[in-house]
C-alpha cells in the first residue's frame, strides 16, 4: 500500500506507517495498516496522546473482533500501538525528514523487541528512538536496541541520573564518584549494561576550543582575543559507548550544578585561568 495515497497524512507520518508496515507484517494486516493511517490523518484534532491510543485501538478492534488472541498476543498488540502513538506525537511537529527508507532489518528488530515493552515510561523511550530513526535513518544502531531491551528499569533510572554529569555528549569525569555525587556500584552496573566503557582515559580540548558543554550548562574559558586558550586536559574520564551516546541524546536531564561548579574551579586552579558556568542558550 502506498501511504502517499492516504490524504491528510504528513510525510513523517507516512514514513512511520511504512516503517511499521515493513516491521510488523506478522501482527498487522494491510487493512489494519489502512485504519492506522486513517486515524493518523486526524492526529491534530486529538488533544491528548491517550485519545490517539484509544482511537487507534478502537479502529483496529473492528478488524480483530472475530480474531482469537491470547493474553500475551493482545498485550503485544497494545504495546506496539502505544509506541506507534507516542512516535506519531513526536513526529507531529517535524516537517523535514531524511527521505532514505528505514532499513528493513532495523524495523524488524525494533518491533520484535518493542512488542514486549509494557512499561509506559519505557514505551516513551522506544517511541523517541523510532521517531529519531524515521527522521534520520542510522541514528540508532541495532545493538543500541539490544542494549536497551536488556537493561533493568532501575538501570535505566541510573543512566538517566548519570546523564547530568556528561560533558561533550560522551564524557564523564570520575569526580562525580570521588565527590560522592554518584555511586560507584551504579557506574559499574552501567558498564556491565554496555552503556559506559570500563576503561578510564584522558581527554584534551582541541586547539582553540574554549567550552565544555553539558546537558543544560557549559564551562567556558575566559580569554582575551590576544590570548591563546590553554588545551585543557581532564584525567580519569569515562566515556559513553555508542549505545550510551545515542540514548543520552534523547534522555532529558539537567547539568549537575555542584559537579559543574567544582569542575570549573578545578580547571581554574590547574591552568591559572578564569572560567564561567553558563546556561546553554543564553
Amino acid at each position: 500500500m502506498d501511504m502517499k495515497d492516504i490524504l491528510g497524512v504528513s510525510e513523517p507520518l507516512c514514513k512511520l506507517i511504512e516503517t511499521m508496515q515493513s516491521g510488523c507484517s506478522w501482527i498487522f494486516k494491510p487493512n489494519q495498516i489502512k485504519r492506522i493511517a486513517a486515524v493518523s490523518s486526524d492526529i491534530a484534532s486529538l488533544e491528548a496522546n491517550a485519545d490517539l491510543k484509544k482511537s487507534l485501538k478502537k479502529a483496529l478492534a473492528e478488524d480483530t473482533i472475530n480474531m482469537t488472541r491470547t493474553a500475551r498476543e493482545q498485550r503485544q498488540f497494545d504495546n506496539i500501538v502505544n509506541i506507534y502513538a507516542d512516535a506519531a506525537r513526536e513526529l507531529q511537529i517535524i516537517d523535514n525528514i531524511d527521505k532514505t527508507p528505514v532499513d528493513p532489518d532495523w524495523s524488524a528488530r525494533f518491533f520484535d523487541y518493542a512488542k514486549d515493552i509494557s512499561n509506559e515510561e519505557a514505551q516513551a523511550v522506544w517511541a523517541k528512538i523510532l521517531a529519531g530513526e524515521i527522521v534520520k535513518p542510522g541514528s540508532f544502531f541495532k545493538r543500541t536496541l539490544s542494549v536497551l531491551r536488556d537493561i533493568e528499569p532501575f538501570e535505566a533510572k541510573w543512566f538517566a541520573e548519570i546523564c547530568q554529569f556528561v560533558l561533550a555528549d560522551c564524557l564523564i569525569s570520575s569526580t562525580c564518584i570521588t565527590q560522592k555525587l554518584y555511586r560507584l556500584n551504579q557506574l559499574q552496573s552501567l558498564m556491565d549494561c554496555g552503556l559506559i566503557n570500563s576503561t578510564a582515559c584522558q581527554f584534551t580540548l582541541n586547539e582553540g576550543e574554549t567550552e565544555l558543554q553539558g546537558k543544560t550548562h557549559s564551562i567556558r574559558l575566559l580569554t582575551s582575543q590576544m590570548e591563546t586558550p590553554p588545551r585543557v586536559s581532564l584525567f580519569s574520564i569515562y566515556t559513553l559507548t555508542d549505545a550510551g551516546i545515542q540514548l543520552y541524546r534523547i534522555t532529558p536531564a539537567k547539568s549537575h550544578q555542584t559537579y559543574m561548579t567544582n569542575l570549573k574551579e578545578q580547571i581554574e586552579r590547574q591552568y591559572n585561568i578564569k572560567a564561567e558556568l553558563i546556561q546553554i542558550g543564553e
